[in-house]
Order: structure tokens, then sequence, then C-alpha cells
């Protein structure tokens, strides 16, 4: 990720103080909270010019709103839609008390926009990740506007990018990609982080009552035989899993691996996690599963059959035989989806 950002954004940052919106009086951080060097990055691709109108999805802790209240100035306006409502009681008071006067707070919906909103906005950037970009955001934007926001990018769970989209007129132009994603977007406060509100396609709990959840197309065929030969697979992996070797080396970049999956979509390919916080990607069937970390990729966790393995190892093969493509060689594509626009990978 950048450590070096544009000058209205470096300004921004030496202007406000995270700490002070990012953490409680007794020194922990609220969990609504990102990373300020992707905050950053993402302020950097949307290119906010003084005097623009700002819609922003999710307030969370009001950092990310107080530089945007910096980046568009007191000509310009912000308005940020949040669903928890004591985050937007918290954000309102913070922002007022730091001289933040151009900002207005919403509680609801994000993905739905900024309900009754008359003018239009120039910029949009979302913190959470939305599963298509939606025609509420397009409907409220000028026709010049950018949109930055992350969101999945195949169906499956956890399978996430950060795009930049313009708008060309009435047509949405996909311009920028960047590797990041954030907790998905809902319409209700989600108070678990272990299980994502949508795209677990089985699920079943540990004698320590821990989730381990799998989500693959091959689960989503009708009717209850797939759901239960996810759920057995899960229940193999429980009993029966062992790590192994691969399917990366030490010096290869598990990153530029991850986008691959997401751009090429092979057969049986798989998010799952593995009753811990962490999620892992890789190949399953009914009869066997092979799931690495997107972050490191050393390691594989097996259950079953030879043929999972066989898969993920062929997998990494094929991506080394094209040069070990990485996130900059990944362009977004978009595809008409129900009450939005898809966004797709292809190398």
């Amino acid at each position: 990720m950048s450590t070096s950002f544009s000058p209205p954004v470096q300004a921004a940052l030496d202007m406000v103080d995270e700490a002070s919106y990012t953490s409680e009086p007794d020194g922990t951080r609220i969990p609504q909270t990102s990373a300020p060097a992707i905050i950053a990055t993402m302020l950097d691709l949307l290119d906010v010019d003084p005097g623009q109108r700002v819609l922003e999805i999710g307030t969370g802790s009001g950092y990310s709103t107080a530089l945007l209240s910096r980046l568009v100035g007191d000509t310009g306006r912000v308005t940020s839609v949040e669903v928890i409502p004591d985050l937007t009681a918290r954000a309102a008071e913070l922002l007022r008390a730091h001289g933040s006067r151009n900002v207005e707070l919403i509680c609801g919906d994000g993905v739905k926009g900024a309900p009754g909103a008359v003018a239009r906005f120039d910029r949009v950037i979302a913190w959470a990740t939305v599963e298509r970009i939606p025609d509420e955001w397009i409907r409220q934007i000028t026709p010049e506007a950018v949109i930055v926001t992350p969101v999945n990018v195949t169906g499956l769970a956890k399978t996430f990018a950060i795009v930049r989209v313009g708008r060309d007129s009435e047509n949405l132009e996909p311009q920028r990609l960047i590797s990041g994603g954030f907790v998905e977007a809902h319409d209700q406060a989600v108070h678990q982080w272990l299980i994502p509100p949508y795209g677990a396609d089985a699920l079943t709990h540990d004698d320590q009552d821990r989730p381990w959840w799998l989500s693959a197309t091959w689960l989503r065929t009708e009717g209850t035989a797939a759901t239960a030969s996810g759920e057995a697979l899960l229940d193999r992996l429980i009993a029966d899993a062992r790590t192994v070797p691969g399917p990366l080396a030490e010096t290869e970049n598990p990153e530029g691996f991850y986008g691959y999956l997401l751009a090429t979509r092979p057969a049986g390919l798989t998010t799952a996690a593995l009753g811990d916080p962490a999620w892992r990607i890789g190949y399953t069937s009914p009869t066997g599963a092979a799931l690495t970390s997107p972050s490191d990729a050393q390691h594989t966790i097996h259950a079953g059959d030879q043929e999972a393995l066989h898969a993920l190892t062929a997998w990494a093969e094929n991506w080394r035989v094209l040069g070990r493509p990485g996130f900059d060689r990944l362009r977004p594509d978009l595809q008409r989806g129900e009450d939005g626009s898809l966004v797709r990978l292809t190398l």
C-alpha cells in the first residue's frame, strides 16, 4: 500500500488527528476502523477537488469523514451515511467538536444512497464492500462523477477488490483497480465478524462452537444434496484436515495469485473460514478440499481425496506460465446485474 500521497490528501492527513476519532477514551480502537494507509490510498483514487459534493458510504469512526471535510473545503459538502445509529451519533459529536461544519450525517442503508438528496454528488466513496455498484448511487451522481468502492468480484464470499469507476454522460467506465476490501455492506448492523452476512453456502460449528463455512458455486445447485455435501466436507475438515506445503514458494507473491484466481474463476474455486477469523481460498468438491491463505499461500489445509490438491497446484502452475500476473495486470469489467452493475476481473 502506498505511503506517498497527493499533496491535498497529505495535507488532510496532517490536519486531522486520527486517534481522536478511532480511539475510545480508554485507548481501545473502535471496531469500525480502517488502516490510515488504505483510507488515504482510496482518497487519492477519488481525486476530490475543493467545492465538490461527496457521498460517503460508511461513516464509521468519522475519521475518513473528517478527511473528506478538509478535502472539499468550506465551499464543498460531505454527506455521510452509516447504518449504525450509535456510530452516527458518536461521529456527529466528534466532527462538531473538531469544527467540521460542511458535513451532513445520515443514519440508514448506504447501499440506497442518501435519501432525499436534492443536489447530485461529484464523488462517491464507500468503506463497505458491495455486491454490485448500486443503481441508487448512479441516480444521485453528476454526469462526470467518480465512484471508488470495494466490490465483490466473483459472487463468492470474501472475494473483493477496490475499483474506481468514472461516469461519462450516462455510461459507467471502470478506470482503476487495486487490491483490498472491507466488511460487507448490509442494511442492518453486523454484530459478529466471523460469518459473512451473505455468500456462505455451507456452515457448521465445531465442538468449541467456532464457525466453519464454505462459499462455492457447486454448493448453489438446487436441492438439499449440495448443502449436505458441503456440511459433510466441513465435518471432514474439522476431523481430518492436515497442513501441507504450497502451492506457492516463499519468493512468490500471494496477492498476485489471489488476483489471478479472482479473474479466472476456475471451476471449484472456493472461499472458506475454518474455525478462526482468517479466511482462505482454494479448491473444493464434494470429496475433498485444498485451501490456502490469500496473504501467504505457502501452506495448504487439505482433507479428502488428492484431486483438490492437484487442482490447486495446477492453478498455481498456470499462474506461473502466464508470468505470475498481479493486480497491475487485471482489468475491471462492468456487467449489468439486478439493481446495479456487477464488477468482474479479466487478465
